[in-house]
């Protein structure tokens, strides 16, 4: 199975009809609009973060003016084929010396089913948040593919001993610009030669360089980011392994699809090197803090939180540089600030697709993932600070929830005011996320940045409801308690205070003052 060449994309016609399985050739060339069609959100992801993947490989576009022509126009059918011929068996998945992303002759004692392949579909913590079992007994080529790229690009590694991939231990957030189709997304992606030099300053001088199963990391090896090149790095598989020979003919576990090939098992092994610094992965926020001996850099991640992507916006789409005043700061992912720049003063809507895995820290078991979109308004771009001051009010609700709940639950001891004892504030918190989500998805898709009061006071509004509302709905069941009496009054009163901090601060000067907002 050979990814340039075969028909491994499920895929469903916007227009109408049945999913089917298309080339990379068809894709690329062809007029249809398409979009991804499979059953799991992360391979999802992983599926079109390949894609753009393998298209940067091929097509790197030299600025932004041939980008733009890529996005408008379908490449040739003598493009496609010039382009492939020299890199064919490089994403071969069954090549008889080097198959994609793998190593032959991978020593192990007994060889691993496949669902290991696919974090989160097996083990103890690791399915809390998959629904039914089978998901990975047996998968196609392209399925298979697309999970080996999962492991190296996206996925915590196999466990103690096995390193994970050049975006750091912690499952790394992924953010990639949405385009109206599969195609557009795939383009969207893809970095000029001009933005891969602005954030790889070596990309001339290592851009020759081969995949690693092309050219092997060595054992034991010390490796310098700035000596890794953009498709070494786009393509980077940490670990050894080697898929087992198909076992036939059947269906796809994953996809769904009949194949006459289906594979059930690989083998795995661990080897040891080094990475110093942090490689400039183009699909994902860095976060930076200031040390003593100098910044640390490390790429965004979920964690464990169970709060909503939106929270993390600020730090997903504005750029923080540290200084005096900042000892934290954030920069958004390369393909992200491209978008910025794409279309000048004409920029359109954003579409943000945020997609990744919440891990323990320092664990490789998954305990959850996500996967959503969100629209920025014509202007987000050159309005960022409200982005950053949206995101905050917002979340400034939820915690003014929180500490008035966490009050009534806890008492005060020191003027002796008695807590319920029944911890509900947390639970409550999460309800508003859920509640509250709605609402900042339509101011953000929404709101005029050039003029953002309106749009901010109807957002103020809505929350403090949602707010009032579940303080409400939290304590009612304590109301007729003659004890709490005084401490529901007390959490009331800390509730008000923490609204009214998050009302408009005006200037001075009494009637004729302005709200100072962004």
């Amino acid at each position: 199975m050979n990814l340039l060449t075969d028909q491994w994309i499920p895929v469903r016609p916007l227009d109408g009809g049945g999913v089917e399985k298309i080339s990379l050739r068809e894709l690329l060339c062809g007029e249809g609009r398409w979009e991804l069609c499979l059953p799991r959100d992360d391979m999802e992801l992983a599926a079109i973060q390949l894609l753009i993947c393998i298209s940067q490989a091929l097509f790197t576009p030299k600025d932004a003016g041939e980008l733009r022509s890529r996005i408008a126009r379908p490449i040739t059918e003598e493009e496609y084929e010039s382009a492939v011929q020299a890199v064919i068996d490089w994403f071969c998945l069954d090549h008889p010396k080097q198959p994609f992303m793998q190593v032959r002759g991978v020593p192990a004692k007994d060889p691993t089913p496949m669902d290991k392949l696919l974090a989160g579909v097996t083990g103890a913590t690791n399915c809390c948040f998959v629904n039914g079992s089978g998901l990975a007994e047996q998968l196609c080529g392209g399925c298979t593919s697309i999970a080996l790229f999962n492991l190296g690009s996206c996925s915590p590694s196999f466990g103690g001993g096995f390193k994970p991939g050049l975006r750091g231990p912690a499952t790394p957030i992924t953010t990639l610009v949405q385009g109206r189709h599969l195609k557009e997304t795939v383009w969207l992606n893809v970095l000029s030669e001009e933005e891969v030099e602005r954030i790889m300053p070596w990309y001339q001088q290592t851009r020759m360089q081969k995949t690693t199963w092309i050219e092997p990391i060595k054992t034991g090896e010390k490796i310098a980011a700035q000596q890794i090149g953009l498709i070494r790095g786009l393509f980077w598989q940490p670990a050894c392994v080697e898929v087992l020979p198909a076992i036939g003919a059947g269906q796809c576990s994953c996809c769904g699809f009949q194949s006459k090939q289906v594979y059930s098992s690989f083998n795995k092994a661990k080897f040891n090197y080094s990475i110093e610094d942090t490689w400039p992965h183009p699909h994902s926020p860095l976060t930076m803090v200031k040390k003593k001996v100098g910044i640390e850099q490390r790429f965004a991640s979920f964690g464990t939180s169970s709060v909503p992507s939106w929270t993390q916006l600020a730090r997903i789409v504005v750029q923080q540089q540290i200084d005096d005043s900042y000892l934290e700061g954030h920069q958004p992912a390369a393909v992200v600030q491209q978008a910025r720049k794409l279309y000048g003063q004409q920029a359109r809507k954003l579409h943000l697709l945020i997609g990744g895995y919440l891990n323990r820290a320092g664990q490789a078991s998954v305990v959850g993932r996500r996967h959503e979109v969100f629209t920025l308004n014509h202007g987000w771009d050159s309005n960022t600070n409200v982005i950053s001051y949206l995101v905050s009010l917002g979340r400034g609700y939820g915690e003014a929830l929180n500490k008035a709940l966490y009050v009534f639950v806890n008492g005060i001891k020191k003027n002796e005011v008695k807590g319920a004892g029944v911890k509900f504030h947390q639970a409550a918190e999460s309800q508003f996320y859920r509640r509250s989500e709605p609402t900042i998805e339509d101011t953000l898709a929404n709101i005029a940045f050039s003029d953002p009061v309106p749009a901010l006071a109807r957002m103020r509004k809505a929350l403090k409801y949602i707010v009032e509302d579940l303080f409400d709905e939290s304590v009612r069941p304590y109301l007729q308690d003659p004890e709490l009496i005084r401490t529901l009054a007390v959490a009331r009163m800390t509730l008000r205070k923490h609204l009214n901090g998050l009302e408009p601060q005006h200037d001075k000067g009494g009637k004729n003052a302005t709200t100072a907002t962004p």
